[in-house]
């Protein structure tokens, strides 16, 4: 490898902290093509005439060609003052109000959970409140982060009212019958899941389940009698919970019929 160019430069440096001292170089490899270099050799100043003394200084002892930009070619050193960050803090919340201003439903709903406790924040989901925390951190959300906000919360109340108006069905609601003999269940398919199996030879199968709440009230699981949303009626052995009376597990469903 040879060089072909091999030069000191001032940057503005990373963010625009600092001017620093540059290296460009160009070199032929040994199939004749020509590469490039640029990396960084060392902070100089913030002052720009500081900055081009050590750099003729840095380019003299190291014996490389300076080639000094304008000040005016180059990016404005930001300092980081106690009136920077004022200002900052000041342009970034000025950019929060606009954007809650704009979405009022989603403002409301930072406004009701958005200091909820870990349960609540759980229930509703922590993208929530990640997604919250970046609006505070950048001024701003994309339109698929505030429609997924909204869904979460939509979720969440939705889920709030099924639960009360479960709990106060569950209340009036029969037990599930304690017998051996098989008995007719007649309902609502509620719920539909696959459950996977592992066969005595080894084979991996699955099936489908079903929750069914009957008209009497309780909740049964078990095999497969209809797809979610389907009135059926079937006959089947239960088996009563021994944490809830009012929940069951059937087996061996028959004459299943959709009504």
């Amino acid at each position: 490898m040879s060089l072909v160019k091999n030069t000191y430069y001032i940057g503005a440096g990373f963010e625009n902290k600092m001017y620093t001292l540059r290296q460009y170089i160009q070199f032929e490899n040994t199939s004749g093509n020509i590469g490039e270099s640029d990396r960084y050799i060392k902070n100089l100043s913030t002052n720009y005439d500081e900055a081009y003394v050590k750099a003729v200084k840095y380019a003299k002892e190291d014996n490389v060609t300076l080639v000094a930009s304008l000040i005016d070619e180059l990016d404005p050193i930001i300092r980081k003052t106690p009136e920077y960050f004022e200002k900052l803090a000041e342009d970034l919340q000025i950019k929060i109000d606009d954007f809650l201003e704009a979405n009022p439903v989603l403002a409301q709903h930072f406004t009701t959970y958005g200091d909820a406790d870990t349960e609540v924040q759980r229930d509703i989901g922590f993208a929530f409140y990640d997604i919250k925390d970046k609006l505070y951190k950048y001024g701003n959300l994309s339109e698929a982060q505030v429609d997924f906000c909204l869904k979460m919360v939509d979720n969440y109340i939705t889920r709030k009212e099924n639960a009360k108006v479960w709990a106060e069905e569950k209340a009036h609601a029969e037990p599930v019958p304690v017998t051996e003999e098989r008995i007719q269940f007649t309902g609502e398919v509620i719920k539909t899941t696959f459950k996977d199996y592992v066969l005595p030879n080894g084979m991996q199968t699955s099936s489908q389940k079903c929750t069914v709440k009957d008209d009497r009230g309780f909740v049964v699981w078990g095999g497969d009698v209809g797809e979610k949303g389907d009135r059926v009626t079937f006959m089947a052995t239960v088996t009563v919970s021994d944490k809830d009376p009012k929940f069951g597990f059937f087996k061996r469903p028959t004459k299943i019929q959709q009504i």
